[in-house]
């Protein structure tokens, strides 16, 4: 099997942001780097594994969905890899997420049980209920800061809850956005009652355009709640900033035409973002 297409199917580039933000997570905790060693490579496989497990079973649930919105970028709808295999990869993955925390501790462990079973529910169903789906994901943003804060520490730290806001804030935004953007076989081949479907296309694009500009005074809180003011780190939580800006100045003049270019765009705005915080946590 070509890995390019196994990477396409689990959006690896979601898993290494994950596991990025539970670095973010730990850094800040312990106020220096990690250490290198078993902990941190366990700390760091079970976003990987859990974003990878969800993201396959994601498309093998919804190959029906994605083939009516002509997404062609989808391995499952292409042929290039079977629907039993996403299966079968997915729970091993989310199996794997699951033991690896087990590993870790008491915490890390139940956060893994707790979105392994929420990850399987939102493909099957949540994703289809208006704003549930996108409020799940949106906390599958937030959760891996308050989990790196765990890793290290049983008290959840006040700056690690300022972090998940923003990746809550974040998330939710973007994935207002896919909703618009596959409403139509959403609808034809789920029944679907997303967001887009249920108030319409217009205001829903709103709604994703004031949370993109509610991220913007949201990034300044880390460092107001004592993250060092690093201008490295800065310099980059701005340029993320401008580009959420761009975004929302798109979907402004553009519509649902900006929705494709508002999904790559703001993962790159939230890479660059969390670049920083772990350059300013350093």
């Amino acid at each position: 099997m070509d890995i390019k297409e196994l990477f396409l199917l689990t959006r690896f580039e979601h898993a290494l942001m994950l596991a990025l933000a539970v670095l973010i997570g730990e850094t800040i905790v312990l106020g220096a780097f990690p250490p290198i060693n078993m902990i941190l490579a366990l700390s760091l496989l079970v976003p990987i594994f859990s974003e990878m497990g969800s993201f396959s079973l994601n498309d093998y649930l919804d190959v029906e969905t994605d083939t009516l919105n002509r997404r062609m970028d989808r391995p499952l709808v292409r042929g290039a890899i079977t629907k039993g295999f996403a299966l079968w990869f997915s729970v091993i993955c989310l199996a794997a997420s699951i033991i690896l925390a087990f590993f870790i501790n008491i915490n890390a462990f139940g956060i893994a049980v707790v979105f392994g079973a929420l990850a399987v529910a939102y493909d099957w169903k949540l994703k289809d209920l208006p704003l549930v789906g996108n409020i799940y994901i949106g906390f599958t943003m937030a959760i891996p800061f308050i989990f790196g804060n765990f890793v290290y520490s049983g008290v959840l730290l006040p700056i690690a809850l300022a972090l998940s806001a923003l990746g809550f804030v974040a998330g939710l935004a973007r994935e207002i956005i896919k909703s618009v953007q596959d409403m139509e076989g959403d609808l034809k081949a789920r029944g679907s009652k997303t967001i887009p479907i249920v108030i319409g296309e217009v205001p829903s694009l709103a709604l994703a355009s004031a949370l993109y500009l509610l991220f913007i005074p949201l990034s300044a809180l880390p460092f107001i709640m004592g993250l060092p003011q690093k201008m490295p780190a800065l310099a980059l939580v701005a340029i993320a900033d401008s580009l959420i800006l761009g975004i929302v100045f798109r979907i402004s003049t553009q519509g649902a035409r900006a929705c494709g270019f508002a999904k790559s765009a703001s993962l790159v705005a939230f890479f660059i973002g969390l670049i920083g915080l772990l350059v300013a946590a350093i």
